[in-house]
């Protein structure tokens, strides 16, 4: 069966319509994304469901816009139209209907035909599933009443094209786009608090990184990172996330798509205010600060600097054994990185830094152990490799055999300090 579904001046002049609302978020919830466009289908009723395209709109606002195809008296195909503003894993669309119009009629100036009928909401609970709930109003003499109500349920028939849907902000992300690194630091609140923390956002075309690490706070089981609490947009969403501290350390970690050991990063943390609180009390904060771009460089003449660090696996296929670690140490004339990997197969993986290729570790068996290594310099030196981009808050992952494409089997953040 093929649809189509023609629109006029008026049904055009509907798109730039919105209603902007405050809504929290949970931190289970998908983050509805352009990867949401596509056909989603009704399971429960016969020939009947739902298009969907996530668009924006003026000032960045991201807007959805959906034609409903069911039916109406006598089985008649009827279509609708809903927009209205993305907040979170939510929709909430203003319904129109299109009447008194032919086959083939010649457009017309003017809007008669088009009317808002109703609401409909789409929530979400992953890339797949969700939930619709409509209502149809009627007019009594001067009041608007509820007509008719219903909810059913929804799965998605399509993807776009070589898109993937995470559910994370990542799926946003403009294609082609630089690498992005940020960072912002907390403080304590008032003279007689003490800590500190640091929060930390990195963004490449297939992934984003976020954490938020806090030291020296007293001890404590109340503690949580609440995120754009005080934000002025009434569309970002407040997040608020428990923190497990343990002798005066906590750290919360999210990621894009999302992996093992690490939270979804289904909200965008740039432009916002980050706060730890100890129960309701607020201890530490950035302030008026918010997240923004770093930039590093050699320590000063006659500093000393050594950072160690511990490879995530990415749980490829394959790889799931996979280990390595990383060393950085800087001085006023030389930087040094080394990197060692073991228990993958005989061969060459490349590592990367900032998105860029540094070169190929050679991964060799020896005494029935797999392990490879390698050294980068700046300046280079013999027997070494030149480390072309400083890796201090950088991602640096391991990729297998020198790939272009290939996913990392290896990955960290790697600490600025």
């Amino acid at each position: 069966m093929k649809l189509t579904f023609p629109l006029n001046r008026a049904l055009l002049s509907i798109l730039f319509f919105s209603l902007f609302v405050s809504t929290a978020a949970f931190a289970g919830n998908p983050l509805i994304t352009g990867s949401f466009s596509g056909v989603w289908s009704q399971p429960e009723q016969e020939s009947q469901g739902i298009t969907l395209q996530i668009g924006e709109q003026y000032g960045d606002r991201k807007v959805g816009l959906a034609f409903w195809f069911t039916y109406g008296p006598d089985l008649q195909t009827a279509w609708y139209l809903g927009v209205g503003p993305v907040s979170g894993n939510e929709i909430n669309m203003t319904l129109y209907s299109a009447g008194g119009v032919g086959f083939m009629d010649e457009n017309l100036e003017g809007d008669e035909s088009v009317i808002s009928v109703g609401t409909l909401d789409l929530v979400f609970t992953n890339c797949n599933e969700g939930t619709a709930t409509y209502v149809f109003n009627a007019v009594e003499g001067d009041l608007v009443i509820e007509a008719d109500s219903g909810e059913f349920p929804i799965e998605r028939v399509n993807n776009i094209y070589r898109q993937r849907c995470s559910g994370g902000i990542s799926d946003d992300t403009p294609k082609g786009g630089k690498p992005l690194q940020m960072d912002v630091r907390l403080y304590p609140v008032a003279e007689d608090v003490v800590g500190e923390g640091k929060a930390k956002f990195w963004e490449r075309t297939d992934r984003s990184d976020f954490k938020v690490e806090v030291e020296g706070v007293p001890a404590s089981d109340a503690y949580s990172v609440r995120i754009c609490a005080d934000n002025a947009d009434p569309e970002v969403m407040v997040m608020q996330f428990d923190m497990v501290v343990t002798n005066g350390e906590g750290e919360l970690e999210f990621r894009s798509p999302e992996i093992a050991d690490k939270l979804n990063l289904n909200f965008d943390p740039r432009g916002c205010k980050i706060e730890l609180l100890d129960g309701e009390v607020v201890v530490l904060t950035t302030g008026e600060e918010v997240l923004s771009e770093k930039e590093t460089g050699k320590p000063d003449k006659g500093d000393a600097l050594k950072i160690e660090a511990d490879f995530t696996n990415t749980g490829a296929v394959g790889f799931e054994a996979a280990e390595g670690e990383a060393e950085f140490e800087a001085g006023s004339d030389e930087t040094e990185l080394s990197v060692k990997i073991k228990n993958v197969p005989v061969g060459f993986y490349a590592v990367h830094i900032n998105g860029e290729n540094n070169g190929d570790i050679e991964v060799v068996e020896d005494d029935g152990k797999f392990e490879g290594k390698a050294k980068f310099t700046d300046p280079q030196k013999g027997g070494s490799l030149e480390l072309l981009t400083d890796p201090r808050g950088q991602l640096i992952e391991i990729l297998n055999n020198a790939g272009e494409g290939t996913p990392a089997i290896l990955e960290v953040l790697f600490p600025d300090e």
